[in-house]
């Protein structure tokens, strides 16, 4: 795995989990006023986000 792959491998555990719960309240939000279509999913950077936690192991 490249630092390409873990863009956020610097930051701490705790500043992730916010950022997750916030891009995921974000996308809910977002959905309110534009409904999800079928195949639509939470933005690429909740992604990127959960796959570092579960890299730590914090997942």
């Amino acid at each position: 795995m490249t630092q390409l792959d873990r863009p956020f491998a610097d930051q701490p555990t705790e500043v992730l989990r916010h950022a997750l719960d916030l891009a995921i309240a974000h996308a809910w939000q977002a959905a309110r006023f534009c409904p999800a279509k079928d195949g639509d999913a939470l933005p690429a950077v909740v992604d990127l986000f959960r796959t570092e936690l579960q890299q730590r192991g914090e997942l």
